[in-house]
């Protein structure tokens, strides 16, 4: 065999040397950035430093006393590689260290990566990377032992993220990996593989036989040659890479297996000696061996066991620090495992509610349960007959009758720059709610109460949960851009929910203006209010200004006031229709005078991406601002608290969406309002709006009959009105006006009680018959809810 004057040695240098063989771009490239981590049950979600580099991706903390220096660390990176940013985060965090340090006159770090060590790292040659479906921030890494999920600043960031780490983990399966990483060799190697490949060489020689006989010349002859090793060397690579791998995940999988029966192992013998400790027999220890090793092998859940165990630890519930160590932060929680004893730990521990994952929503119905079953010293009497619960149903019955266009802009031309309390609009503009019921929709996280009366009056932390109440009410509003029936004069609501363990009644007292009054009590606290809506139409939007204060009392003394911001709906004639918020909310504590501000930003043409948001900061009564904790999130999602170490505490969290939406987007709370659960009707009054024909209509489908009644309704309220005018005048029947009060000033209505004593004894005395008699339906029956008289 005669080869060409260059040796195989340099041939396949050079074909190393080559453009298209030089290292993967992707890791030339050094990314780094700070990701919001889930530690555990007991600390939540933390922020961490996360590096990718060479496949690996390492995290560092940047709180407490173990933090990395950022700035070292990155110096030390842009020596190694091209580093590159993602977020504004870790930007900031770098400028506070070189800040710090070189204010201290210390010089420009030195070393080496190996004198910083990280937390922990993620080989992503076995791990798999996906984005959440829900929330736009989040993605998961599982490497087979367990889940980490992280959460990006913005969803761009999100993107960046999943994309440098899919190229990385794709550049370990296509082994195109540089000479400088693992799974290349040097090129001695390299040429003594292909020298001992026989097979290869005889190809070579009689390629090397028929480029000469064709008549080619020396320069062809050896760019095919540097061509075909390059490539046999290439594939060659590609296969002891691939071998390798194969061998070190049948390692890892028989590592587990190890560690599984080893486990097992270990449970058995510590039951089996439990057992005997408490003198069971041989038989029933046979039955509990044989059900755990069954649901050892029928869970699909990450160490399910252990994480309950640890998560109701007193070190879990107590950390929270960033300067503890982080013996747990590798152990991950299944969501619905969490959800089911969340409420349990927090009203066991009266600490603040913990962050909630994509499958709370299916526990939703463990959580009120649980909140339910606690101590009989926590239920009032009025509860316990209310208990057990009625079922609830999760959407709103198939509608009868096709809905019918209605020329928008005929109705709106004359309408611009009127109340719109004044006028009559068809009932496809209404949704099958009043507006007393939209006042007793705000309760729905009345949770957060129940969690603030369990701190002290006068902390902080209760503040924390008051504020975050507040912001709750607003969130289900995104996408309701239909209005509720304006409740006719003595119109009611009531609201009794075992579940959460509170009741309410709602009451319109003054028709023009429009003014509803509330009053509700939990197990440790009430709250009352009224409010004045002013409505406005300005062609192109609606402007609703609540006028009123809103108090909160807990039975220990400490009371909180707030009024609500302005809501706006926008783009009626052209452009997609939303609902926006905007203004400042001042809620006020009467035990320390402090005042917790929340700025509610509107939607703009310029920031969009600031749509939604809220923050709010406290001062003291003295008007001087305090620093930490401060409050931010968005009023349709989140709210959480910042601390003073840089971290962030979850607060509250919208629910998911009911599993069948309709054009109205209700919640899943909305849905439950309008219904009359079984044995409910006997106990309503004749003014509540659940007995209402045209709403009843409204919520069938049934769109014909429901405007012959709403347009009957009105017809008998003008009438009504104009009685009392010559006569007595109307007064409310469950609230009595303050002396001397003035709505928006100061409580201008307060509940006299009465109520609920009149429904527990079914006895309604001077309550007005303002439905009417009983109504026929579409079907010829009597409707279910017709109202009854007193």
């Amino acid at each position: 065999m005669q080869f060409s004057p260059k040796t195989e040695n340099e041939a396949l240098q050079d074909a190393m040397a080559k453009p298209d063989l030089d290292p993967h771009p992707l890791y030339n490239q050094v990314l780094a950035g700070v990701l919001v981590k889930y530690v555990n049950f007991g600390k939540g979600w933390r922020h961490r430093l996360f590096v990718l580099q060479d496949g690996v991706l390492r995290y560092y903390k940047v709180f407490g006393e173990t933090r990395v220096n950022v700035h070292a660390l990155f110096e030390q990176l842009r020596r190694e590689g091209d580093l590159t940013l993602v977020g504004a985060e870790a930007a900031i965090s770098e400028n506070k260290w070189k800040r710090m340090q070189y204010g201290n006159g210390l010089s420009s770090p030195a070393g080496s990566l190996k004198d910083i060590q990280p937390q922990a790292e993620i080989h992503l040659q076995v791990s798999k990377i996906a984005e959440s479906g829900t929330d736009y921030r989040k993605f998961y890494i599982n490497n087979g032992q367990k889940i980490m999920r992280l959460r990006a600043e913005t969803k761009e960031d999100r993107w960046v993220w999943v994309d440098a780490l899919n190229k990385a983990k794709a550049a370990w399966d296509d082994g195109s990996r540089g000479p400088e990483t693992p799974l290349a060799s040097p090129p001695v190697t390299q040429a003594r593989i292909v020298k001992g490949d026989n097979s290869f060489l005889l190809d070579l020689e009689g390629v090397f036989e028929k480029l000469k006989e064709k008549g080619a010349s020396q320069d062809v002859s050896l760019y095919v040659e540097d061509l075909l090793v390059q490539q046999h060397q290439r594939y060659h690579n590609f296969m002891t890479a691939e071998a390798d791998k194969r061998r070190r995940l049948l390692e890892h999988v028989q590592k587990l297996q190890n560690d599984k029966r080893q486990l097992e192992t270990a449970m058995v013998v510590e039951s089996r000696l439990q057992m005997k400790q408490k003198g069971l027999s041989k038989r029933s220890l046979g039955d509990t061996e044989d059900s755990y090793l069954a649901s050892e092998g029928g869970t699909d859940h990450e160490g399910s066991d252990t994480d309950e165990d640890e998560s109701s630890s007193p070190r879990a519930e107590s950390t929270s620090g960033e300067e503890e160590d982080d013996d747990n932060e590798d152990v991950f929680y299944d969501a619905t495992e969490m959800a089911r004893s969340n409420s349990l730990q927090a009203s066991r521990s009266g600490s603040m509610s913990l962050p909630a994952f994509e499958g709370d929503s299916a526990c939703e119905g463990d959580r009120e349960k649980a909140k339910v079953s606690k101590g009989e010293d926590d239920v009032p009497e009025w509860l316990k007959q209310e208990l057990p619960p009625p079922p609830r149903r999760e959407r709103l019955p198939p509608p009868k009758q096709r809905e019918k266009s209605v020329s928008l802009w005929s109705i709106i031309k004359e309408c611009v720059g009127k109340d719109l309390s004044r006028v009559c609009l068809p009932v496809y503009f209404n949704e099958p709610l009043s507006s007393l019921q939209r006042i007793a929709e705000e309760m729905e996280y009345s949770e957060l109460l129940d969690e603030a009366a369990q701190s002290p009056a006068g902390s902080i932390e209760r503040f924390l949960l008051v504020a975050a109440f507040a912001v709750s009410g607003y969130s289900s509003t995104a996408g309701r851009t239909v209005k509720p029936f304006n409740p006719l004069l003595g119109e009611t609501y009531e609201l009794v929910h075992a579940e959460k363990g509170f009741r309410a009644i709602v009451e319109k007292v003054v028709h023009h203006p429009t003014v509803l009054a509330a009053y509700g009590e939990g197990r440790k606290w009430t709250f009352e209010g009224d409010a004045e809506v002013k409505s406005k139409f300005w062609g192109r939007s609606i402007e609703l200004t609540p006028v009123g204060i809103l108090k909160l009392t807990f039975h220990d003394g400490e009371a909180f006031t707030w009024s609500k911001v302005v809501s706006s709906i926008h783009n009626l004639i052209i452009g997609k229709i939303y609902v926006d918020h905007g203004g400042v909310m001042r809620i006020t504590s009467s035990a320390t005078g402090m005042v917790c501000k929340l700025k509610f930003k509107e939607q703009g043409l310029l920031s969009r991406h600031e749509a939604h948001e809220v923050k709010g900061y406290f001062e003291q009564q003295s008007g001087e601002r305090i620093a930490f904790p401060s409050l931010a999130g968005k009023w349709d999602d989140a709210m959480t608290a910042v601390l003073a170490d840089g971290t962030s505490r979850l607060l509250w969290r919208k629910a998911d969406p009911p599993p069948d939406p309709t054009r109205y987007n209700l919640t899943r709370w909305a849905i439950q309002l309008n219904e009359i659960t079984p044995g409910l009707k006997e106990k309503l009054a004749p003014t509540d709006c659940r007995l209402r024909p045209d709403q009843h209509h409204l919520e069938l489908g049934e769109y014909d009959q429901a405007n012959d009644e709403k347009l009957r309704l009105e017809t008998k309220q003008r009438a009504a009105r104009k009685a009392a005018e010559r006569g007595d005048p109307i007064r409310p029947r469950w609230f009595t006006p303050v002396k001397g009060a003035t709505i928006g000033q100061q409580q201008a209505y307060k509940y006299h009680g009465g109520y609920f004593e009149s429904r527990a004894k079914g006895e309604w005395p001077n309550v007005r018959d303002i439905f009417g008699p009983n109504i026929v339906g579409s079907n010829g029956d009597s409707l279910p809810n017709s109202p009854k008289k007193a």
